[in-house]
């Protein structure tokens, strides 16, 4: 086989999975080893891949950021069959942080339904309103300033609030994971209250549907080592999830 033709058969590849592995792609395409390597190291410098330990990977780009209501459309069922994981993570009586976004929306209505009593912090509304209808959960909204966009309170306020509480279970959101980058996010304004929630939980577990895993944003929120494992959907791709856990974290899927 010519190398054009292994070429673009690796692009489909990628394209599909968004990485791919030097032994596998060896026996599919019935070449060397060290022939895929070189293939690899064509395509990563074309800019179209980033060379990792046994394969490559999709060249990373920043996702887009879009409002609140918008993302709220967005992989919704994914994002609710990964909600219901989480309720193995906590207790009855338990403080619980949740910091803004879709997905911690859907996490909140899977607890205020399998759960009678827990502590909520949030910098959220829409998290706050619907905690509000189970009767026996006690609601800490922070203080702050209010980003309209995204119906969350940010600021040095809402910070200091954080502050104060011992949160036994942190759920972080996230818009992108990646290998060197760690975990990523958009807003920064809403960095400061989450890096807080990092601060002052005992476990945190990133609540990220599989579409954001190898994709990053402009802001760091902090390496792999920050949580004590990732939730995710069982739709992961095999290989990522392989890659991940190589790098030191648990991949929660059921």
């Amino acid at each position: 086989m010519l190398r054009d033709e292994r070429i673009e058969k690796i692009k489909v590849l990628l394209q599909k999975s968004e990485t791919v592995r030097v032994a596998h792609l060896s026996e599919l395409l019935n070449v060397t080893s060290e022939t895929i390597r070189k293939d690899l190291e064509y395509l990563e410098d074309l800019g179209e891949v980033r060379r990792v330990h046994g394969g490559a990977i999709l060249k990373q780009s920043n996702t887009k950021e879009t409002n609140f209501s918008v993302r709220e459309t967005i992989n919704k069922e994914q994002k609710a069959e990964l909600a219901s994981l989480t309720t193995a993570f906590v207790k009855e009586g338990d403080c619980i942080a949740l910091d803004v976004s879709t997905t911690n929306t859907e996490v909140i209505k899977q607890l205020v339904t399998s759960f009678q009593q827990l502590s909520i912090v949030t910098n959220c509304l829409s998290i706050a309103t619907i905690a509000a209808q189970n009767p026996n959960f006690s609601i800490f909204l922070t203080g702050g300033i209010l980003k309209n966009s995204e119906l969350c309170l940010v600021g040095q306020k809402a910070v200091d609030f954080v502050e104060g509480f011992h949160i036994d279970t942190f759920f972080m959101s996230a818009s992108g994971v990646s290998l060197d980058q760690g975990f990523l996010d958009y807003g920064l304004d809403e960095l400061s209250v989450k890096q807080a929630m990092l601060r002052n939980a005992t476990s945190v577990f990133a609540v990220m549907d599989y579409t954001k895993f190898n994709k990053t944003a402009i802001f760091k929120v902090g390496g792999l080592a920050i949580v004590d494992g990732i939730i995710t959907n069982p739709a992961l791709n095999e290989n990522i999830a392989h890659d991940f856990q190589e790098a030191g974290v648990t991949i929660y899927v059921e």
